[in-house]
């Protein structure tokens, strides 16, 4: 009888592991906020929770002094990096070119945790306009922007120095890039006339910049996100603050809602944690359940 119940107990323990499993597949999308600090738009700077289903809003909090967020990108489910931009005026270019922040983010509380000026190798202080984290490698990739007529340009990020290596222009003058699940860059691009025109939807070689397809699109996206789960297309058109899904193989945009007033500048989705340390914990409380009455049995 006791060898039934410690069964008992072992099998009820691993059903919940595998309940909390399922419960992790529902990946959480996060969003920064831009914004023009001028009373047209809300919680500049904040970060924030977006709806998958209709667009809508929840702050999460707003990390120190940041008017613009124009970047998120996942290091772990933990380490949320932002890239930060001082407010300008619209339409671009700014008469002064603004420069960029790297700060470490609290996804749970929005609070700052670092922070550190993004700069060339040659120290010149340089504007991103998005970021993303390779799959497997966890290196942080940027473009540059936006500062008006192009090209953008694609560069790798020391997140420790804020150093940033050139990889390569980009054909276009705007751009926001993604990492697809199976380590694929995708980025919306856009041309330049007095605002983003010509939008299309590009794969990137990331160790040159080079643009490997393309797709024309009806908006230019300066948000955008890749869901990690099953690789869904998120864009944001920002200022116009409405939210799509966008086909990969067709560029046809599918409307999901509306942000109101608050001006998503972009989009990331938060990892869930890796089944391996699920396992390892659910392993670890079933030894710790069987020592528990193994010691109950001596003592009894």
């Amino acid at each position: 009888m006791r060898v039934f119940a410690r069964t008992v107990v072992t099998i009820g323990l691993l059903g919940c592991l595998g309940a909390g499993t399922a419960q992790a597949s529902s990946i959480t999308l996060y969003g920064g906020n831009g914004g023009h600090n001028d009373g047209t738009s809300q919680n500049d700077g904040s970060l924030v929770i977006v709806d998958q289903t209709n667009a809508s809003i929840s702050v999460v909090g707003h990390p120190g002094n940041v008017t613009r967020l124009t970047g998120l990108a996942f290091g772990s489910s933990t380490l949320l990096w932002g890239s930060t931009l001082v407010t300008s005026a619209f339409p671009p270019p700014p008469s002064i070119p603004p420069s960029s922040a790297l700060i470490g983010i609290n996804p749970d509380t929005g609070a700052l945790l670092s922070t550190i000026a993004i700069t060339s190798v040659t120290g010149l202080s340089l504007s991103i306009a998005d970021l993303a984290v390779q799959p497997g490698t966890g290196t942080i990739f940027g473009v540059s922007g936006p500062n008006g007529p192009g090209p953008a340009s694609l560069f790798t990020i020391n997140p420790t120095t804020g150093v940033s290596t050139l990889v390569g222009a980009l054909t276009a003058s705007f751009a926001s890039i993604g990492f697809a699940p199976n380590g694929t860059l995708y980025a919306s691009v856009a041309g330049f006339q007095g605002g983003p025109i010509n939008p299309r939807l590009v794969t990137i070689n990331t160790g040159t910049g080079a643009f490997l397809t393309s797709l024309p699109t009806t908006d230019f996206f300066g948000a955008f996100g890749i869901r990690p789960t099953d690789g869904v297309i998120f864009g944001g058109t920002g200022d116009e603050h409405e939210l799509f899904t966008i086909n990969a193989v067709t560029g046809a945009q599918t409307l999901v809602g509306d942000t109101g007033l608050n001006f998503v500048g972009d989009l990331a989705f938060r990892p869930v944690p890796e089944p391996a340390t699920l396992v390892l914990l659910g392993s670890g409380l079933v030894a710790a359940i069987a020592r528990r009455r193994h010691s109950r049995q001596i003592r009894g």
